[in-house]
């Protein structure tokens, strides 16, 4: 059952008919913030017929025939497989220049393409490089204005806006990231009782992030940091208590909201009238308002998550989190004696310049942690790090897998000894992250093959090894630790790509190579 919490038009008069896909089965898309937003931005507009389609969709209003356009959310490197499966499902060329005028044309929007199309680019007509909000809505009444028009005429006037980059063009023409300054809080559209997280009303109440912490792409990619009002987040508050009792604060860092006391007062008062059920994105590491958890702890919560991102104080300067050991444990020892169960926390290994002494410093911290809160459940998640582009990290080199794996398995030995959970990353896959999000070329031939062999793990290292072997990629560890000149005044492939922080990451990497 789904319920809209917005006015839809009922009488709309639609020129364009358009599917907005999510690559995932329908309970993922329902939960999915940003995908169910776009669909209401397109929802509303009065010339748009727009369906929702998902991995697992079996039957739709609007055949393929009949539509103009086809957009696809695409918020991590490995959705790019479902995308393809779902062409395939849906008999739609993968390639661009293979779909001629009776197809839609087709575009994708989200962090992964806005950071780096490249290796994407041949699957896609145009692309949307920042916030939709705004690049969407000129680029339909293009789609509407052209609607009889070639494909080559809609590209070219979609061309011609800003935040949108149609690949065939190439990449000599800069494309500037845009960036919505967020007037209102971006919340909940569509309830639905078969999303993931069942009746949860989700309020963005701030984007990106000021710690910029040196590998985080959603820090440097949401630049500069935007707060949503708080009188409009309020409001929305009440919008949501109207419809289900469940409330989520999302944000790359909600405590940093400059009223987010405030936003917790207020639903504190919310749910003495009626038991509210509040979820964060995740708590400060360094942890000072008890409030906070007391909060969380009256309005149900039993877990919560903090990111430590690295055992020792030393390696946290040189990624810029600012946390110390102390911090950490302070933070620990508030959720605890304030009523949670337990705590999620979240690092990383791989890091430039980690050592031995740093994986060390990890289990060290967690032994303690776990000495000074005897009876509190502790679940370590670790996974390697994966440089970005547009991230002052984007010239450094991967750390080689069997050294993460060596160090992985060091982790999980002691940490597991201690009664404490572990969770592991997969090492190979977070090595074909890496050669996604850096790739200076596209990799459509390779991604094909790989679908054909079955789009697993497997599929993607066999078919690596093929192509190399034949001369079409270079090796697959090495591409994955350094497919990019490490010179940060060396071009990148991904220089078109204007996200207004360029300077600010070379002097951050200097600086963080300083530090060591």
């Amino acid at each position: 059952m789904e319920k809209f919490l917005y006015e839809r038009l009922t009488d709309k008069t639609p020129k364009i008919n358009a599917w907005f896909a999510f690559p995932a089965i329908e309970s993922f898309a329902m939960s999915s913030l940003g995908f169910l937003s776009i669909f209401k931005q397109l929802d509303l507009m009065e010339d748009v017929f727009v369906e929702r389609v998902y991995a697992d969709t079996k039957t739709t209003v609007a055949p393929v025939k009949d539509l103009d356009v086809i957009g696809f959310s695409n918020s991590f490197e490995i959705d790019i497989l479902t995308i393809l499966k779902m062409f395939s499902k849906f008999e739609i060329p993968p390639l661009a220049r293979d779909r001629g005028e009776e197809y839609p044309l087709i575009f994708g929007g989200g962090p992964v393409l806005s950071a780096n199309p490249i290796p994407f680019e041949d699957f896609y007509d145009f692309i949307s490089v920042g916030d939709a909000k705004i690049t969407l809505d000129k680029a339909f009444k293009v789609l509407v204005e052209k609607r009889n028009e070639t494909k080559e005429a809609k590209l070219q006037a979609l061309s011609e806006i800003e935040g949108i980059w149609v690949p065939k063009f190439g990449k000599e023409k800069t494309v500037v990231k845009m960036a919505d300054n967020i007037e209102e809080p971006v919340y909940t559209p569509i309830l639905s009782d078969k999303s993931y997280f069942k009746d949860t009303f989700i309020i963005e109440i701030e984007r990106g992030c000021p710690k910029t912490c040196n590998f985080c792409l959603a820090s440097w990619l949401n630049l500069p940091v935007r707060y949503a009002p708080l009188d409009k987040i309020l409001q929305a508050i009440d919008l949501g208590l109207q419809n289900t009792n469940k409330i989520a604060l999302l944000g790359a860092y909600v405590a940093g909201h400059p009223d987010f006391e405030k936003i917790l007062e207020y639903i504190r008062k919310k749910n003495k009238i009626s038991p509210v059920e509040l979820t964060l994105s995740s708590l400060r590491a360094d942890l000072t308002d008890e409030n906070v958890v007391r909060t969380l702890v009256e309005c149900g919560a039993k877990t919560a998550t903090i990111a430590v991102e690295a055992g020792s104080e030393r390696l946290r300067k040189v990624i810029n989190k600012d946390l110390t050991d102390e911090q950490i444990l302070k933070t620990v020892e508030i959720a605890r004696i304030n009523g949670l169960k337990g705590l999620k926390i979240y690092a990383m290994i791989g890091l430039p310049t980690e050592t031995e002494e740093d994986i060390d410093a990890l289990v060290d911290l967690m032994r303690r942690i776990k000495q000074a809160n005897k009876g509190f459940e502790l679940t370590l998640s670790v996974s390697s790090f994966i440089p970005k582009a547009h991230t002052p990290f984007q010239w450094v080199k991967k750390t080689d897998s069997k050294k993460l794996c060596v160090r992985l398995k060091k982790l999980q030995n002691k940490i597991s000894k201690m009664g404490i959970n572990f969770r592991p990353t997969s090492v190979d896959w977070d090595t074909v992250q890496s050669i996604l999000s850096r790739a200076g070329f596209s990799l459509s031939e390779y991604l094909l093959k790989v679908t054909e062999n079955g789009g697993n793990l497997g599929a993607f290292k066999q078919t690596w090894r093929q192509m190399a072997k034949g001369g079409i990629l270079p090796d697959m560890e090495l591409y994955a630790e350094s497919p990019i000149p490490q010179n940060p005044d060396e071009a990148l492939p991904w220089d078109f790509i204007d996200v207004k922080t360029a300077p600010m990451l070379k002097k951050r990497l200097e600086g963080a190579l300083e530090t060591c």
